[in-house]
């Protein structure tokens, strides 16, 4: 069946937007990092009106479009941060996200969708440090409660013993009233709840074990269904029926309770706790996401992400709806981001690593598609470098994953190069549009990002061939891509530099620290630099997870000396490059003091460095401005320390 696709932008009235930028072939950095017109769409539950992000003060704030008039009405207008996620409660009223300046104690916020009876549910709480630890409270919605539509569950922080745990609350969405459904005992990370807000299953750690609970009804007693180690089998929930007596898992077990490497996903018979039918395996990645579908009770499609994202569909009438939209937009990643409760109304997101997402109003029954916004818009794709999938074969004969972005219209050859380690570590590097691996493309750097062992994704063992392999083979393995880049003729060896955020921070600071002949600058973005220290003063809902962490990096108490040895801050010695930092002061997770500390060492060796310090912020810049500052320092660094005299853009291409 054939689509009919109206390209006509959607009309709408917001007269304080800015125009779209006029494409440059030196994009401007603030290109990469101002907010577009709208974004993020979200259909409400009848499907007469869409809420999305737009740019007021260049904070992310929320709008809702009548669908029927295709006028637009701007409903929040914060100034201090951004509005980290929303959606609809209801067909009138909408929940909204935010923290205090970065430090992931979220509050809940409530507005109408015409604006009006704007109440704070829930306060972000403000930042609070005991024992060394930034308290974290963060508040969230897990069931918005559809046969109750001024009621929602909620997920609410209480401190117990030396660490934060989660209750379960119901909650008036126009009062923020609300009382305990289900105490947390002190050993629950998840709730599940089944379609009218009982809360039926959870997901918890007992002595550095991982447990899967489930009842029938909240009268009944708990059930265990499994307890495993990390990285040793077991599985977790993925979709779970409205009555709850029908689940599919995410799992490392098979039926016959052999271990599997890669997660695949498999019916679970909640009457014989018993694992069911494989539904869908992956031979590269694990496999965790299903889509589900409110009108059968059923899942109608498996999601994964290997080299790029992709969608395998379990039922008919789903692969007959979507198939022919993916076919519409050859090499481009389809995926339904928005539905109407009657699931005859979706918002069709449609992207690749250089075109950011294309929104689209899709009306099932008519099989027709209205383009609502784009993303990024002012950016042209010929000045974007493609990502491509890549494999790096380590010196042990490990097989690395990862994605290389060349400047646009290079030839790929002898490039300055920027290697960027991703954060975690236990998180992976994905197919996408990055706005900073972009940035550093256009301006003519080759881009290499590996998923180094350690990395999740990629099955159980890859997983584990990281665990306490800070500084050693995790590092080791960022070291052989570069030579392999080097081998391959892509980077110049005499022109390359470190990049990363997080555990990439980490990184950055080892690779200057063990590797020094390797690299010609070094940029550290909020990353680690004495890994005792990140147990010392880590968030206190991390405490929980504490053997977890021993295990994965290693025990402070009985291995100080492995450490010290694997921490950059004691190797400053070393430091042959220069250095550029940047830290939030509001960061639960990497605190200030890994910055300060550092500097001080810095400044004894007298190694040539930037601080940046934004008292405003957390793990990761948020603001605009203070993104456009942090890249435009970035950028001007990358160039005094890879380019040679007189390179441009238009000579590295």
């Amino acid at each position: 069946m054939f689509y009919k696709l109206r390209f006509t932008p959607l009309l709408v009235i917001l007269v304080f937007f800015a125009d779209a930028a006029l494409a440059a072939k030196e994009v401007p950095v603030e290109d990469f990092f101002k907010r577009s017109g709208f974004s993020n769409f979200q259909l409400s539950p009848d499907g007469t009106h869409l809420a999305a992000i737009t740019p007021i003060n260049n904070r992310r704030n929320i709008a809702v479009i009548d669908l029927e008039t295709r006028k637009a009405k701007a409903i929040t207008g914060v100034k201090e941060r951004d509005i980290s996620g929303f959606f609809w409660a209801n067909n009138d009223r909408i929940l909204y996200y935010m923290d205090k300046d970065g430090n992931e104690s979220f509050g809940i916020f409530a507005i109408n969708k015409d604006g009006s009876r704007p109440k704070v549910l829930i306060e972000p709480a403000e930042t609070q440090i005991r024992g060394g630890s930034r308290i974290v409270r963060s508040a969230s919605v897990i069931n918005s409660l559809k046969e109750e539509p001024e009621y929602v569950l909620v997920s609410v922080p209480r401190i117990y013993q030396d660490t934060v745990i989660q209750d379960v609350a119901k909650m008036n969405i126009f009062s923020g009233r609300s009382s305990i459904v289900e105490r947390n005992p002190g050993t629950i990370s998840g709730w599940i709840t089944n379609y009218t807000g009982e809360v039926v299953g959870a997901v918890g750690t007992v002595d550095g074990e991982n447990e899967v609970l489930f009842r029938k009804s909240p009268e009944d007693e708990w059930t265990k269904l499994i307890k495993f180690e990390d990285a040793t089998g077991g599985f977790y929930p993925s979709w779970i029926s409205k009555d709850a007596s029908r689940m599919y898992i995410s799992s490392n077990v098979t039926p016959d309770g052999e271990t599997r490497d890669k997660a695949a996903i498999y019916r679970y018979d909640l009457e014989n706790n018993e694992i069911g039918e494989l539904i869908f395996e992956h031979d590269v990645v694990d496999v965790s996401g299903v889509m589900g579908s409110q009108v059968s009770d059923d899942i109608v499609a498996v999601t994964y992400n290997a080299e790029k994202p992709g969608m395998h569909y379990v039922d008919d009438r789903w692969a007959d709806i979507l198939e022919p939209v993916e076919a519409a937009f050859p090499g481009m990643i389809v995926t339904p981001s928005s539905i109407t409760d009657d699931e005859k109304l979706m918002v069709i997101t449609v992207w690749s690593s250089t075109r950011p997402a294309i929104y689209y109003l899709f009306d099932v029954e008519d099989r027709q598609m209205e383009e609502l916004a784009a993303a990024y818009d002012w950016l042209d794709e010929e000045d974007l470098g493609e990502m491509q999938p890549v494999w790096i074969e380590a010196r042990d004969g490990l097989k690395l994953p990862g994605y290389l972005t060349l400047p646009p219209g290079s030839d790929g050859r002898n490039l300055p190069m920027v290697v960027n380690p991703h954060g975690g570590p236990r998180a992976r590097d994905t197919y996408g549009f990055r706005p900073d691996v972009q940035l550093m493309a256009n301006r003519g750097y080759a881009v290499l990002q590996v998923n180094f062992r350690g990395s999740t994704g990629y099955g159980q063992e890859f997983d584990k061939a990281g665990w306490r392999r800070w500084g050693l083979e995790m590092q080791d393995d960022i070291t052989d891509a570069v030579r392999w880049a080097v081998d391959q003729g892509i980077a110049d060896p005499d022109r390359v530099c470190i990049y990363g955020g997080s555990y990439g921070g980490y990184a950055a600071m080892a690779g200057i620290t063990f590797t020094p002949e390797l690299y010609q600058c070094a940029i550290n973005y909020v990353g680690v630099t004495d890994i005792a220290l990140l147990f010392e003063t880590m968030p206190t809902p991390w405490k929980r997870f504490l053997p977890s962490m021993k295990k994965q990096i290693g025990d402070p108490d009985k291995e100080a000396d492995m450490m010290r040895d694997r921490s950059p801050i004691n190797h400053v010695d070393k430091i042959q490059v220069p250095l550029l930092m940047a830290y939030g002061l509001q960061d639960p997770r990497v605190v200030i003091d890994h910055a300060l500390n550092l500097e001080k060492e810095l400044k004894k060796h007298e190694v040539d460095y930037e601080l940046i310090i934004e008292r405003k912020e957390g793990h990761g810049f948020v603001r605009f401005e203070n993104q456009v500052e942090f890249y435009s320092k970035l950028i001007a660094f990358l160039d005094e320390h890879l380019k040679k005299p007189g390179e441009s853009v238009a000579a590295a291409n």
